[in-house]
Formats: structure tokens, C-alpha cells, sequence
């Protein structure tokens, strides 16, 4: 670390990272080595490259195929074990990968990333579902409920431009989530009948 770079501010580190020619994982590794203080800020940042640099690649997507894009793409730059956090199932599946997995539950996008965020209050789900989906997922039950019992983390699509500091949401509960998700009728009481 250079003496000019020492006392560089948040925003001059930022400013940096965005100029550089390539925003991989190879260089957000190296601006996280080098100014862990502004970590968070360097990870938003990176997102939000990602996020841009998907809109101009292909005009034609959807807002939900870019915010998949990029999460996938996010997901690939920072993945890196934690000691002690309960193993992600969801981390190996990939864009089309989850939307199998969601067509496969019957369910949608939407339901998934939820249930992947861990939005929704694990005691609130129906065992049935946990199972039939740690099935789909390859896990145990027990590997699948642990993660779901985790706590849930800020989602990564808060702007670290935001004037008001990120914060995790509030756990609603499983039949708030399918209510609330778009699904049709016909998933909504599939999904009520494995409660019974």
C-alpha cells in the first residue's frame, strides 16, 4: 500500500475502484486487501458495476433477468467460506438453475429468492415443503432447515448510495409470502394444503 492511498476516503476508494478497466473478482480482491476498512461499501459498489454492465450488454432483458444476472455474477466475486455460517444449498445453482428449481416446487422466482434470503420465518414453513425442497436441493432436511433458520442477511441490492443506512428486513411469515408473491391461485393452495 502506497503512502498516497493511506488516507483516502471512502468515496476516493470508490472512485478508484469504478475507474479501473475491469471490475472482476481478481480486482475486488485485491481493493478489499488493500482498504478493508471500506469492505461493505467496495462489495455494493461492485454489485452496482455489475448491475450497469448488464443493462448495456442487452437492451431486450427484463428487469428481472438483469437483477439475476447480476446476482449470479455477485455471487460468483464474493463467494467465500465463513467460518461458522451454515452452508448455503442454494450457492452451486446458477440462473436457469433456480428457475428450474422454482418450476420443479411449483412455485416462482419470486418464493425462492425469498425462501433463499431468508425473508421468510423458517417455523412458519410446512416440514412437507422443507423437505420436498431440501429433495430438489440435494441436502438433507437438517442442512436445508438449518440454513433457513439462519438469520437473514441485508440484501445485496441496497444502494451503498442510499441516504439511509441498509438494514435487514423484517422475517414475514410463510403464508404472507405466498399472499404476497404473485403466485396463481392454483400454486397458492398447493402450497396451503401441504400445512394440512
Amino acid at each position: 500500500m502506497t503512502d498516497k492511498r493511506v488516507g483516502m476516503t471512502e468515496e476516493e476508494v470508490l472512485l478508484a475502484f469504478a475507474i479501473e478497466p475491469t471490475h472482476d473478482r481478481k480486482t475486488l480482491e485485491r481493493y478489499l486487501a488493500e482498504y478493508p476498512g471500506h469492505a461493505e461499501a467496495l462489495v455494493d459498489c461492485s454489485v452496482e458495476l455489475m448491475m450497469d454492465a448488464t443493462r448495456g450488454d442487452e437492451v431486450s432483458l427484463t428487469s428481472e433477468a438483469i437483477v439475476d444476472r447480476a446476482w449470479q455474477q455477485f455471487q460468483t466475486a464474493a463467494r467465500q467460506p465463513v467460518d461458522g455460517a451454515t452452508a448455503n444449498p442454494f450457492a452451486r445453482l446458477n440462473r436457469d438453475a433456480f428457475r428450474t428449481l422454482a418450476e420443479r416446487l411449483n412455485i416462482n422466482s419470486l418464493l425462492l429468492s425469498r425462501l433463499r434470503d431468508r425473508a421468510i420465518d423458517a417455523a412458519t414453513i410446512p416440514g412437507r415443503f422443507v423437505q420436498v425442497l431440501a429433495t430438489e436441493l440435494g441436502a438433507s432436511v437438517d442442512a436445508v432447515t438449518d440454513y433457513l433458520r439462519s438469520p437473514p442477511a441485508i440484501v445485496s441490492s441496497q444502494s451503498f448510495r442510499s441516504v439511509v443506512k441498509p438494514t435487514v428486513a423484517k422475517q414475514i411469515s410463510f403464508d404472507k409470502a405466498i399472499e404476497s408473491s404473485q403466485l396463481t391461485e392454483a400454486q397458492q393452495n398447493a402450497l396451503k394444503a401441504l400445512k394440512e
